[in-house]
Parts: structure tokens; C-alpha cells; sequence
């Protein structure tokens, strides 16, 4: 009973140790992630992470944190396959926005790229044109 107990309170203390939070975020240029603002999408690709220990990506972004990271400034994409090479954000709201890619291991270390500077302006109003209205 003393041995199940010891097993149960070690156990919980390596979940607790995991779930307060992840290694220190370590940069990896080799994952080689590119980000590109191109026809009003950003588009992001990185090279395939070949490790056994992979759990997943995240992909970051942030308006006022110029180095973000997973799990503090959240996630725009998560990808549970390490075949996954890209993304593309449809509609970015218009702002200088920072994004990072992160890849998390089974054992909590956390993989980041260095961070990426985008400028997302608002594209420009034009006037309505016939081609805009119903016949």
C-alpha cells in the first residue's frame, strides 16, 4: 500500500512539473521558418522535424511581445504532425505583428525559430464600381 501511494505522489508530482510549464525556450535556426507577406496572406514554412521525441508545432503571434513564445503569447496554428511544413494565415488584421514557430517535444523542451517581423497594412479603400452591385 506505502509503494502504491509513493508511486501515486510521484507520479503527480511529474505531471505538476510538466503541466506548470516547458523548458526554456531554446532558438533553432536550422528549422529554417520563413514567414511572407504575399497577396494579403502570411505564409509560413519550415523544414520537417525528423526527431522521435516530436509532439507538436505552434505557431505563434504577437502585437506587443517581440520575442513570443508557446505557451505565454498563445497560438494561430498546431499541428500534430511533424510532416506538416506550412500554413498560411488567410487574413491578418493590419499591424506590425511578431511570429515565432515552436516545436514542443514529448519531454517538454521547446524548439523555437528565431522571430519573424511582419508590417500588415490595410489595403487600400476604393470606390465602388458597377461590378460591385447586383443588376
Amino acid at each position: 500500500m506505502k509503494r502504491i501511494a509513493f508511486l501515486l505522489a510521484l507520479s503527480l508530482v511529474a505531471v505538476s512539473a510538466f503541466a506548470d510549464g516547458y523548458r526554456k525556450p531554446v532558438v533553432v535556426k536550422e528549422m529554417a521558418f520563413t514567414a511572407k507577406l504575399e497577396s494579403g496572406k502570411v505564409v509560413f514554412t519550415w523544414k520537417k522535424y525528423l526527431r522521435d521525441d516530436f509532439l507538436y508545432y505552434k505557431l505563434v503571434k504577437s502585437a506587443t511581445n517581440a520575442d513570443p513564445v508557446y505557451p505565454d503569447d498563445g497560438y494561430i496554428f498546431y499541428g500534430e504532425s511533424a510532416g506538416t511544413t506550412a500554413w498560411v494565415e488567410e487574413k491578418p488584421e493590419a499591424g506590425r505583428w511578431y511570429y515565432r514557430l515552436c516545436i514542443i517535444t514529448k519531454s517538454g523542451d521547446r524548439w523555437v525559430s528565431p522571430v519573424i517581423v511582419i508590417d500588415v497594412t490595410q489595403p487600400a479603400s476604393t470606390v465602388p464600381t458597377s461590378r460591385d452591385f447586383a443588376p
